[in-house]
């Protein structure tokens, strides 16, 4: 959840964006981070109304070791706990906002096994997977990750190759073993990225080979494209390109006149958005980079002047529609929006 956040140290205000809010902390983006332990004033503004509430520095990530991790440096910050009013009037809001990501958050249509012994990587993609659309399920070592993907068979699987336990390698053979998971698209990520392990890894069954460090956006692009292709056989990518070429309306417009079905990937900077079509109306959208219903993704998306598209034919998981307006009415509705924020 992305939320805009002042963070007061030592007389100063910075003005960051939050991720990962929780009712107990928050990991705000910022370079350079604070030092851990740092005590600061977090001050959030829902509705127009300002809070403000203490907390305390948990964790900081400088450059390097967010790049690592595939995140934006920051600081992870722990509430502290309501002892005056304003604290209370914090965490009120706090839930608030927690409860309305869960109202509008879609439940998940894609199962994923994300195995890694580093923890903190491992609490990163399950954030980052689930804001995607992935339901998540984490394991620490190989025999945690093989009872996951038993247990309830994914989509997709993603592997670090070594691991305490049983290594990745060892979770492959062991998936190959059983019928309902030998045809699971595994990825497989390491930091050796010689050309003997990856043959060996594509040799036993990889998909997918991914080098650390790596990107987030990138895994979650990679896993969708994976999870999506073993969950219908019939789906195929129809029409890729930059949108520098061919302007996201130009697309829309395009897919409402040819009554298009299947799903949209969009994708700018660390941003990926996904807008699912039935019979050239668009259903459901959802993003990475704002937190909200379909059509207020949607008139985020539209501003979108610069990244890249991937259409997939076929049809959306079975929800229930949550736009009723065609595509021609989304698109004055934005151009009205923006025409009234530039007068």
């Amino acid at each position: 959840m992305n939320l805009p956040v002042e963070v007061m140290t030592g007389g100063k205000k910075i003005r960051a964006v939050s991720q990962d809010l929780s009712a107990l902390g928050m990991f705000i983006r910022m370079s350079p981070p604070l030092p851990k332990d740092a005590i600061v004033q977090i001050v959030i503004s829902p509705n127009g109304q300002r809070l403000v509430t203490t907390a305390q520095v948990s964790h900081s990530l400088d450059e390097v070791e967010a790049r690592t991790l595939g995140r934006f440096p920051g600081i992870g910050v722990v509430f502290r706990d309501p002892v005056r009013p304003a604290d209370e009037l914090f965490a009120e809001a706090v839930g608030r906002l927690l409860s309305n990501h869960a109202a509008n958050h879609p439940a998940a249509d894609l199962r994923i096994v994300v195995a890694d012994p580093e923890t903190r990587l491992l609490e990163r993609l399950s954030t980052a997977l689930d804001s995607a659309g992935f339901s998540v399920a984490t394991a620490t070592n190989g025999m945690e990750a093989i009872g996951a993907c038993l247990s309830r068979t994914p989509d997709v699987v993603l592997l670090e190759r070594d691991m305490p336990v049983v290594d990745g390698l060892h979770v492959l053979q062991e998936m190959g073993r059983h019928p309902e998971l030998a045809s699971v698209p595994v990825m497989l990520m390491s930091a050796d990225i010689s050309d003997l392990v990856r043959l060996q890894a594509l040799q036993l069954g990889a998909m997918d080979y991914i080098p650390k460090p790596f990107t987030v956006l990138e895994v979650i692009i990679r896993a969708r494209r994976l999870a999506r292709a073993s969950q219908r056989d019939t789906e195929r990518v129809v029409l890729r390109g930059a949108l520098s070429d061919l302007g996201l309306p130009s697309l829309l417009t395009m897919f409402e006149q040819e009554r298009k079905s299947g799903q949209l990937s969009v994708t700018r900077d660390q941003s990926v958005a996904w807008i699912d079509f039935v019979e050239g109306k668009i259903v459901r959208a959802r993003s990475t980079a704002i937190d909200a219903d379909s059509r207020a993704v949607m008139m985020d998306v539209l501003d979108w002047e610069a990244g890249y598209f991937e259409l997939s034919a076929g049809s959306p998981p079975a929800t229930k529609p949550e736009l009723d307006s065609s595509i021609t009415h989304l698109l004055l509705e934005h151009a009205r929006i923006r025409d009234e924020q530039r007068s």
